[in-house]
């Protein structure tokens, strides 16, 4: 590192209000004197918000453990501190070693949010890389995507050299492989040989690219020796992946339908790795981490177990499913039960069917139960407005719900007095490789609507009520399902001034208007588009391993009101995944 740039760093991190965030040297950072490669890996947020991203922990363990190439990090800079390296002309610089991202020779930013996107675009521009990738030389990174919002890659494909599409872990080592082995014979060689590589999509050359599954969580791409944090992370733990994969089959959910099939570790497994973790760490917390953690069938071993061997340690189940049996789970991992989460996700009975979340009235009831029996005092309740075929008679179901929810507590709960209930509701918005997908997402008045509904009915007595912003969830359901054209309104956004857009106080909804005013619609328009079950979709060109006859069949199956059987302990549902090596792993079996 030059003298000069520690120096303009060091003269920055003076003047800004957290300057935890850029100097690096954490434990757990790693840093290499010979490499054959620079990588650098991405979450387009603030080093708080990135630093728990469990992909780029996995990417970032897996390229420095198994290969000779040397991985770095780089989040999004807060506002006060990209203003000051603009005016000090500062370029965007890595944790690790304080050089300039725009020299090493892989960029990777994983796409989990569609609000982020904003962010990637400022952090090229502050690295002084040029957005386009038609645009960049010789001398400039290859600038790649991953992540589950690069199942549909189109929106953002203009500011990317390639996507990976599916799990990193089956990819990454063999692009840097080719990287290595491709060096100094020119960067479009370069990328007909990453066409080459399965799961790789590469714009203007790649026809359709199938989604890379790994074919189980293996102890190798676990981070077990991970970054821990000089400040404060939103998630402030260890966290371990016990599961890939959901067989629950809610339709509404990308996750769900993205990461099938489900692949478990092994209780075995699973304890050894927390041991490991807690050793190189010292965390006295650990997230035991998937879609439906208690859906793990070896959970309850592995929570005997570590309370065995590790009676002082705090374990957390981020995913509980809506029944007694997972609710009394916490029994056994904590005293801590203050607050609880509980998705219902739509107020009746006959909705939920629709959106296949098979939970019953009394499976909610007696989740209700044993929460408050067990302590709670606060439960919070997630719903959606907005789903397909949604009534108003659906939407009070939401009031009813949370209704009974403060009778259970009052009636079941040690300290009546101080029951709360939280009520969230989101606005749905319609994913890609799901069986939504051809449908757009409901108008801002219909949206409007139904929440004041909601805050007419619902009593204000010891139940808050909180509503996801209509104007950020019509961005992301403008951009979620766009097509090649949607990279224009997405950089014309940024120009206006769009950053941070999952902040609520850094959203700016005019910036975004004019951005889609640029590709001659508005945010309104582009969220509701909907498509034809015949016409071809944006997103075609992406191999889901989903069967496109059984996304129909589930959304034929949604109109008519009709639930799927999970597939974990009933029949097989024909969805198209598990074929070869690809299969359901249950116990690491």
């Amino acid at each position: 590192m030059s003298q000069g740039i520690q120096t303009a760093i060091d003269a920055l991190l003076e003047r800004v209000e957290k300057p935890a965030r850029y100097i690096g040297g954490e434990v757990g950072s790693v840093v290499k004197e010979d490499y054959s490669l620079r990588v650098a890996l991405s979450y387009p947020d603030v080093y708080e918000i990135g630093t728990a991203n469990q992909a780029v922990q996995i990417l970032y363990s897996l390229v420095n453990e198994t290969t000779d190439a040397w991985a770095q990090r780089v989040y999004c800079p807060w506002t006060d501190m990209a203003a000051l390296m603009r005016e000090e002309s500062v370029p965007l610089f890595l944790l690790e070693s304080w050089q300039p991202v725009r020299e090493v020779d892989l960029w990777g930013i994983t796409l989990q949010y569609e609000l982020t996107y904003s962010n990637v675009l400022e952090m090229l521009d502050l690295a002084g890389i040029p957005l386009h990738r038609e645009d960049r030389g010789e001398d400039d990174p290859l600038v790649f995507a991953g992540g589950p919002c690069a199942s549909n890659p189109h929106p953002m494909s203009a500011f990317f050299d390639f996507m990976i599409i599916g799990d990193g872990e089956a990819v990454l080592p063999a692009v840097v492989r080719a990287c290595e082995e491709e060096r100094g014979r020119g960067r479009q060689r370069l990328l007909e040989r990453l066409a080459s590589i399965a799961g790789v999509y590469v714009p203007g050359i790649t026809g359709t690219v199938q989604r890379a599954v790994a074919p189980a969580v293996e102890r190798r791409y676990l981070p077990l020796r991970p970054v821990v944090p000089t400040m404060a992370a939103v998630h402030d733990r260890a966290t371990l992946e016990i599961m890939r994969g959901c067989t629950r089959g809610c339709r509404f959910c990308l996750a769900g339908n993205w990461y099938r099939p489900v692949r478990e570790q092994s209780p075995e497994e699973v304890v050894a790795a927390v041991e490991e973790l807690v050793a190189n760490t010292g965390y006295d917390e650990v997230s035991l981490s998937s879609l439906s953690t208690t859906d793990y069938s070896g959970i309850r071993e592995v929570i005997r177990r570590l309370a065995q061997s590790h009676p002082g340690l705090t374990v957390s189940l981020p995913s509980l499913r809506v029944d007694p049996d997972s609710i009394r789970m916490l029994e056994l991992i904590s005293q801590r039960r203050g607050s609880i989460t509980i998705a219902p996700e739509a107020g009746t009975q006959r909705l939920r069917d629709v959106i296949n979340k098979q939970v019953s009235d009394r499976e909610i009831e007696a989740s209700l139960e044993a929460a408050f029996e067990l302590g709670c005092t606060t439960v919070k309740l997630y719903f959606m407005i907005g789903l397909p075929t949604e009534t108003m008679e659906d939407v009070e179901g939401i009031v009813d719900v949370a209704v009974r929810a403060r009778r259970i507590g009052r009636q079941r709960a040690a300290n009546r007095g101080r029951v709360r209930i939280n009520v969230s509701v989101a606005s749905f918005v319609p994913k890609a490789h799901t069986p939504f997908q051809w449908d757009g997402m409901e108008p801002r008045a219909g949206i409007e609507e139904k929440q004041a509904f909601l805050r007419e009915k619902m009593p204000r007595k010891q139940i808050k009520l909180s509503f996801h912003d209509v104007d950020a969830s019509l961005v992301e359901g403008a951009i979620t399902r766009g097509g090649d054209e949607t990279a224009r309104a997405i950089e014309a956004a940024w120009r206006a001034g769009a950053r941070f857009d999952a902040w609520t106080e850094q959203f700016d909804f005019a910036a975004w208007e004019k951005g889609f005013a640029v590709i001659g619609t508005t945010v309104e328009e582009a969220a509701g588009r909907s498509f034809e079950t015949s016409a071809p979709l944006p997103w075609d060109d992406i191999d889901s391993r989903l069967d496109r006859e059984f996304l129909l069949a589930e959304r034929e199956k949604a109109l008519r009101g009709e639930a799927t059987v999970d597939c974990r302990g009933g029949d097989c549902s024909l969805c198209g995944v598990c074929e070869g090596e690809i299969e359901m792993v249950l116990g690491g079996q």
